[in-house]
């Protein structure tokens, strides 16, 4: 799904599509930010034939689409829209047809205020929410605490196997 008439800055390598609506991404961070989406399904164990889209916006367009799809006037770090009706933890085994996971969007603008905040550098607090953008896609969630243990644990985990990315 491409959002709101999005130019592509760069295209599916393999699995993952990369649109920069920001207009301010180098080539090489598109590169890693892909890298690191890719490294992430594979990790998971999801077919090579699944896709994703991963968008990053400005603040004033996450605070369209979160009010658009969630009815909250605000902006947010990641958003993620499923193509897939699937139960948290749920596996994704078929490799024979392609697989529409759906799109995980980013504001760069609230991760650099995050990262700040959090002490950490934008690139980690970004591919901390591209894991967790994706974990999403894949059914997980935070609304009860067991929710929000078993997604935390997953993130760091990913998190730690791709460290070097």
């Amino acid at each position: 799904m491409f959002l709101n008439g999005s130019i592509v800055s760069n295209i599916i390598c393999m699995k993952v599509a990369v649109l920069d609506n920001t207009r301010r991404m180098d080539k090489k961070s598109i590169t890693v930010f892909r890298k690191i989406a890719s490294e992430t399904l594979r990790l998971l164990d999801i077919p090579s034939t699944s896709e994703l889209c991963l968008t990053f916006v400005l603040d004033a367009e996450m605070r369209d689409l979160n009010k658009s799809y969630r009815n909250i006037d605000r902006t947010t770090d990641v958003l993620s829209f499923p193509q897939l009706d699937i139960d948290e933890g749920s596996a994704i085994k078929d490799e024979k047809d392609l697989v529409l996971l759906g799109d995980v969007v980013i504001s760069t603008e609230t991760a650099l205020r995050h990262s700040e905040k959090y002490g950490v550098t934008l690139h980690q607090e970004i591919k901390k929410l591209i894991v967790h953008g994706i974990l999403h896609l894949l059914g997980h969630n935070h609304k009860r605490k067991e929710e929000t243990e078993l997604m935390r644990r997953k993130e760091r985990e990913l998190l730690i196997a791709m460290r070097d990315l």
